[in-house]
C-alpha cells in the first residue's frame, strides 16, 4: 500500500510539473532582463485579465474572449479576443497584428478583432510557412496605440470616451492566454507586423517577463521606430497622449530624445543577453513615409539607415536588417486582409489617405529580395541562429516611387 501511495504521489509531481497553471506575477530579480517591464509598470494587467471564455475556431484555433470590464477593448469599445493554436508544443510564435494608429490629429486604424485568425505568410498551415509547426499565440490589434496605450480619450467633451487606447490591457491579456496555452515554450518567436512591428519594440518588455529565460527572437516588420528626428516632441506627444509613458524606461534617458524610437531597441539588446532582433521594411514604405510620416521616401530611408546603423553598431552579434528596394508595406502578411478581415466597416481611413490606398502594396517573405537574398530562407536562417546565412542587408538606394515625383 506505502508504495502504491509513493507512484501516485510521484505521478501527481510530474503532472503538476508538467503544468505550470495560470500565470502568477512575481517580484524578479533587481537589474535582471525581466525587471525591466516590472519597474516601469507594465505589468499591471498581466495575469489580471481571465479569459471568460474559450471555444474552437477554424483550422485549429481556439478562440479566447475576455470581458471588456476588465480592460481589454477595441478603439471604439468593440470586444477583444486571443487566438491560439497548438503544434509542437516546443517552439511559440507569437504574432501581433498591424493596422495603423490614431492620436488627436490623425486616424487610420483597424477598430475591431477579426473573429478568428486571419491566413498570412506565417499564419497558414502549409509547407511555404517556415513556422507552421509552431505553436501559435495571434494577439489582434485593435487599440490603435501600438499595443502600448492605457488611457480613455474624450475627443468631443460629451462625458464618453471616443477612443479607448487599452492595448497594454489587450496585449497582457494575450500574453496570458498564450502563457495559459503555451507556459513552457523552448523557444520565443515574436513577429509584428506594421503596428504590430512598432509593438514588438515595447512587447518585447512584457514578453521577457512572461516567459523568464527563455530565448526570444524579434521579427520587426514594417515597424522599424523611426519617427521625426526633426521634430523630437512628435513621438513624446503621442506616448503622452496615449498613456503609454511607463514603457519607456527610467534609465534610458535618450530612448526617444531623437525623435525616434529605436533607441528602444538598442535598450533591449542591452539589458537583455537572450534577445535577438531583425527588423525588416522596404526603403520608401508608402505607408509609413507618406500617409502616416508625412515625409519624402528619400528622407524616410535615409532616417531608417541612420538609426538603424546606431543599433547595428551597438549590437552586431544579435542585430540584423533586412531593406529592400521599393515602397511596398510589409513582407510577412502577403494580402490586405491580413490587415482588415472581414469586417471592413472596422477601418477608419481618413480621407487624406483615401486619395493613395491605390499605392499600397503588401509583399511576401517568398517575393522580397535585397542583394540577391530571399527573405524567406534568411528568416529561417536569422530565427534558427544561424547567423552566416543572415547577413545584414541594406539595398543600394532605388529610384523614386511615380508617388512622390514632382507633378509635371
Amino acid at each position: 500500500m506505502k508504495s502504491f501511495v509513493l507512484v501516485l504521489l510521484g505521478a501527481s509531481l510530474v503532472a503538476c510539473s508538467s503544468d505550470p497553471g495560470p500565470f502568477v506575477p512575481y517580484v524578479p530579480e533587481p537589474g535582471s532582463p525581466e525587471a525591466v517591464a516590472y519597474d516601469n509598470g507594465i505589468t499591471r494587467y498581466l495575469g489580471e485579465v481571465p479569459v471568460v471564455s474559450s471555444y474552437p475556431g477554424n483550422a485549429g484555433t481556439k478562440i479566447h474572449e475576455f470581458d471588456a470590464a476588465d480592460g481589454p477593448q477595441c478603439l471604439r469599445g468593440r470586444e477583444f479576443r486571443a487566438i491560439t493554436r497548438s503544434r509542437s508544443r516546443r517552439d511559440l510564435l507569437i504574432f501581433l497584428q498591424g493596422g495603423g494608429a490614431c492620436w488627436s490629429d490623425f486616424c487610420f486604424a483597424i477598430t475591431t478583432a477579426p473573429p478568428d485568425m486571419p491566413e498570412t505568410d506565417l499564419l497558414k498551415l502549409d509547407a511555404t510557412n517556415p513556422f507552421q509547426d509552431h505553436d501559435l499565440l495571434y494577439v489582434p490589434y485593435c487599440d490603435a496605440s501600438l499595443f502600448a496605450g492605457d488611457t480613455e480619450i474624450d475627443d468631443d467633451a460629451d462625458d464618453t470616451p471616443d477612443r479607448i487606447h487599452h492595448g497594454l490591457a489587450n496585449l497582457s491579456a494575450g500574453l496570458t492566454a498564450g502563457y495559459d496555452e503555451f507556459p513552457d515554450p523552448s523557444r520565443i518567436v515574436l513577429v509584428g507586423s506594421s503596428g504590430g512591428g512598432f509593438g514588438t519594440i515595447l512587447a518585447v518588455f512584457l514578453v521577457r517577463y512572461v516567459y523568464r529565460g527563455v530565448p526570444i527572437v524579434v521579427i520587426n516588420d514594417a515597424g522599424v521606430g523611426v519617427a521625426h528626428p526633426e521634430d523630437p516632441s512628435f513621438v513624446a506627444d503621442l506616448i503622452d497622449e496615449w498613456g503609454a509613458g511607463d514603457f519607456v524606461p527610467d534609465d534610458c534617458t535618450d530612448c526617444i530624445a531623437d525623435g525616434n524610437v529605436t533607441r528602444l531597441v538598442r535598450y533591449a539588446l542591452g539589458r537583455d543577453p537572450g534577445v535577438r532582433i531583425a527588423t525588416l521594411t522596404s526603403e520608401y514604405d508608402f505607408v509609413i513615409s507618406n500617409v502616416f510620416l508625412e515625409v519624402p521616401p528619400d528622407t524616410f530611408r535615409a532616417n531608417v539607415i541612420a538609426a538603424t546603423d546606431e543599433i547595428r553598431a551597438a549590437h552586431p552579434d544579435r542585430y540584423r536588417r533586412f531593406l529592400w528596394q521599393g515602397d511596398a508595406h510589409t513582407a510577412t502578411l502577403g494580402a490586405l486582409s491580413a490587415f482588415v478581415g472581414v469586417d471592413v466597416a472596422g477601418v477608419e481611413i481618413p480621407q487624406s489617405a483615401l486619395e493613395g490606398l491605390g499605392n499600397i502594396r503588401l509583399e511576401s517573405i517568398h517575393t522580397v529580395t535585397t542583394r540577391g537574398v530571399l527573405l524567406e530562407p534568411w528568416m529561417r536562417a536569422f530565427v534558427d541562429g544561424r547567423l552566416d546565412e543572415a547577413p545584414d542587408l541594406v539595398a543600394d538606394p532605388g529610384p523614386l516611387p511615380p508617388w512622390a515625383m514632382p507633378p509635371p
